[in-house]
């Protein structure tokens, strides 16, 4: 049965860590293993998506107002060749990609049109797409946390990332992601069966600057309103 502590558990004890490997040298994955983690990789994304959003986006009958695309270490890898052959990547991504045994590209589908110009006359206005887009982007992160914390209490590694170039129109196109998403986070997984071999390790610099100090409680006269 589920406890608070078991809970609190994964989340206190999930880390951010890079791992980055050469293009040209991946680690080996067997092909049993990547079977099952890959199932395993499905089968949280599948529970991460119920996270709460408020508004149906109702694009292509999809309530959802996120979309992941999830690549095994084969396509991740190829992706890897291709963002450094083929479009001449210099940066981490390449070999992010090249580390990993598997990545998840989490995107948005946000209301409001980067031209202004396009929202007709009778629409909702401008600021009101923009307060449903918010919604969007908040009930998008709280997806991609419930996917963190599912791999962790998996013992798998992970990074959030930004996406970089995995962000670009070139990738999208490539990987068949809509024109009107956004990527919202490319999260990099390392099987536990990876983790003993050698790589370049970078940790998350933020955790050590973590506090409480952004907690606030309601002063004792409020409530006596």
């Amino acid at each position: 049965m589920m406890t608070p502590s078991t809970i609190q558990q994964v989340i206190r004890h999930r880390r951010t860590e890079k791992v980055l490997a050469e293009v040209d040298s991946p680690y080996p994955i067997d092909a049993s293993t990547a079977a099952v983690r890959r199932q395993s990789v499905v089968e949280a994304v599948q529970t991460a998506g119920m996270a709460p959003f408020h508004f149906d986006r109702g694009v292509e009958e999809i309530a959802e107002p996120w979309r992941a695309l999830i690549l095994g270490h084969e396509e991740a890898r190829s992706l890897a060749r291709h963002l450094r052959d083929a479009m001449g990547v210099v940066s981490k991504e390449p070999n992010l990609l090249a580390g990993c045994g598997a990545t998840v590209l989490v995107t948005w589908l946000p209301e409001c049109p980067s031209d202004l110009s396009a929202v007709t006359p009778g629409a909702s206005s401008i600021a009101k797409l923009r307060c449903r887009d918010e919604e969007h982007l908040a009930a998008t992160g709280a997806m991609v946390q419930n996917l963190l914390l599912l791999l962790a209490a998996q013992a798998m590694g992970t990074y959030w990332s930004s996406g970089g170039k995995l962000g670009s129109t070139e990738v999208f196109d490539l990987l068949g992601i809509g024109s009107d998403e956004r990527l919202i986070a490319a999260v990099f997984i390392e099987y536990p069966e990876m983790m003993d071999q050698p790589a370049t390790r970078k940790a998350g610099s933020q955790r050590p600057k973590r506090s409480d100090r952004w907690i606030r409680e309601v002063a004792s006269k409020v409530q006596e309103l």
